[in-house]
């Protein structure tokens, strides 16, 4: 009998690529998404329609192996308004408090809880080096991940919680890196703020593997630093990748232009955060790809 896994949030851009590989290792997946109707279901694949009730949830989730929450707003492409500030937040510990109420009400839980958080729970943090005990930032977007994260510890003790923090997810195809890498198609790359802020990086393969390790193994920690062991500054990424596809990397966006632009948004792209996975190296999670250059490598072979 397969493992039934269920999925908020499997419709955004890591969700939908994460599910396929959920599929090929012989997993069941259920995606609530608030527009089933998009999708279409397959053997081991049902999308069914989100919607905040506790006894609705329930069915599906008795019983199940695990819970994967993805789900939130996102915080880049759009300003900050406070409207849209509430929907980030809400969108993510709402989403949260439901499911954890949902699975703690269970007559046959599910083993694990995997919940998203993000690198952004460190704040502006410049070259300091931050594990998984490092005190978090004081921002928006770490005041956002503390809540969310303390919303996930309410799961109650016999299911085993794993939250990731995930840092900047590479893949050329979409997320931060086809942004930043646009430019470079029409020769005017180059970095964006002073790039001296820090980027804890992973690619979307390794992202992938991991969630799926997680699933698998019991010895991963409750907190996990979701990034390569090798976090680059702005300024090395963007050279690193003007270097592999032999394009300029000389043009600067300055801090000044991205606050302009983005408001308080622009948080997402200067602040600095050095994040060490200290937690999943101990697990002995094998990265694909531990440096930069090989992974921008990567990217240009496929």
């Amino acid at each position: 009998m397969k493992k039934r896994i269920i999925i908020t949030g499997g419709t955004g851009f890591l969700g939908k690529s994460l599910v396929p590989d959920l599929l090929k290792e012989g997993y069941e997946c259920v995606v609530y998404t608030r527009s089933p109707d998009r999708y279409r279901n397959e053997d081991s694949l049902h999308y069914k329609e989100w919607i905040e009730d506790i006894d609705y949830l329930k069915t599906e989730i008795n019983g199940s192996y695990a819970v994967l929450n993805m789900a939130g707003a996102p915080v880049i492409g759009s300003r900050w308004t406070d409207n849209y500030k509430k929907e980030i937040l809400d969108s993510r510990v709402d989403t949260t408090n439901v499911l954890v109420e949902a699975m703690n009400s269970c007559n046959n839980p599910p083993v694990k809880f995997l919940s998203s958080s993000a690198s952004g729970y460190f704040g502006n943090r410049g070259d300091e080096l931050l594990t998984e005990d490092s005190e978090a930032g004081n921002n928006f977007l770490a005041e956002v991940c503390k809540k969310w994260e303390k919303s996930a510890e309410k799961v109650n003790d016999n299911i085993r919680l794993i939250i990731f923090r995930t840092g900047v997810v590479l893949h050329p195809d979409g997320g931060a890196l086809e942004q930043i890498m646009r430019p470079f198609k029409f020769y005017v790359g180059g970095s964006i703020g002073t790039g001296n802020q820090y980027i804890s990086w992973i690619t979307l393969a390794d992202w992938k593997r991991f969630l799926i390790f997680a699933l698998e193994k019991n010895d991963v920690s409750q907190k996990n630093n979701l990034g390569s062991p090798n976090a680059v500054t702005m300024d090395v990424l963007t050279k690193t990748i003007g270097k592999v596809y032999k394009k300029p990397s000389i043009f600067k966006v300055p801090s000044f232009i991205v606050k302009m632009i983005l408001g308080e948004a622009s948080s997402t792209v200067l602040d600095s955060q050095r994040m060490e996975p200290k937690n999943i190296i101990k697990a002995n999670f094998k990265y694909y790809h531990n440096l930069i250059e090989e992974a921008i490598k990567s990217f240009k072979k496929s």
